[in-house]
């Protein structure tokens, strides 16, 4: 694992991650991609599949924003139990649900009256990417005892 970690770099690996055209990852896939890529863990970064299934709101549901889903999965491979998980990820749901337009969580209501192929849907949905992996790594670094570069 690394010592360091540009929480911008993280920010800006996950909207680029999800960004359309052939190698377009999902909400859920971005994250945790730019969360692996910037920790470095002990794990294959073939975990990046689990967040396949989390776009568009946990399989298209519209549900929680895959974005968020990804960003809690990884901090529970990272810091491995649900007591000390648990709290963590209330902490970064708030963080998450504070930081959207709309202050909520649910992909259906944060995508609301737009076209999902749109650029307005796109770039709020990276814009989200954005938030939840940078959420995600800055509780991290804390937890880990990572340096967290601003």
């Amino acid at each position: 694992m690394t010592d360091s970690v540009s929480i911008e770099a993280v920010e800006a690996a996950a909207r680029a991650n999800n960004t359309p055209g052939p190698d377009h990852m999902n909400c859920g896939e971005s994250v945790i991609a730019a969360l692996w890529d910037a920790f470095e863990p002990d794990f294959p970064r073939s975990v990046v599949a689990m967040g396949a299934g989390m776009g568009a709101g946990i399989g298209g549901s519209g549900c929680i924003c895959g974005a968020l889903a990804g960003a809690v999965a990884f901090l529970g491979l990272m810091v491995g139990t649900k007591e000390r998980a648990k709290p963590l990820a209330a902490e970064l749901h708030d963080a998450f649900r504070d930081g959207t337009a709309k202050h909520v969580t649910c992909c259906r209501v944060l995508t609301r009256g737009m076209d999902w192929w749109g650029e307005e849907r796109v770039s709020q949905c990276q814009y989200h990417c954005s938030l939840a992996a940078g959420a995600a790594a800055r509780i991290l670094c804390r937890e880990l005892g990572v340096r967290a570069e601003d």
